[in-house]
């Protein structure tokens, strides 16, 4: 199933430095789908949307705008598309 491969390439970025760094280049969904398959995560553009948006359905609207606010060409774009990686920004971010 593609969304336990998500999820392993998600905590795959949390707990290695190395990968989460290559998260930063992130500009699209598509550059994050490439990206997780350059490490052995394969899984569809449609399963990361879906998995999206399951993340993002808790998320108070003001949240939500503020992260869609957020340039794609902002190095912490790609970390604000789920909790987990949100959680790795520091504040301000």
């Amino acid at each position: 199933m593609s969304s336990s491969v998500i999820e392993q390439f998600v905590q795959m970025v949390v707990y290695d430095h190395s990968v989460a760094t290559g998260l930063k280049s992130c500009k699209t969904d598509q550059d994050i789908i490439d990206y997780a398959a350059s490490r052995d995560y394969v899984f569809s553009i449609k399963a990361w949307h879906q998995y999206v948006e399951s993340d993002s359905v808790s998320l108070p609207e003001s949240e939500a705008l503020a992260i869609q606010a957020i340039s794609n060409d902002h190095w912490s774009w790609a970390f604000r598309k789920v909790a987990p990686w949100r959680a790795m920004l520091m504040d301000g971010a």
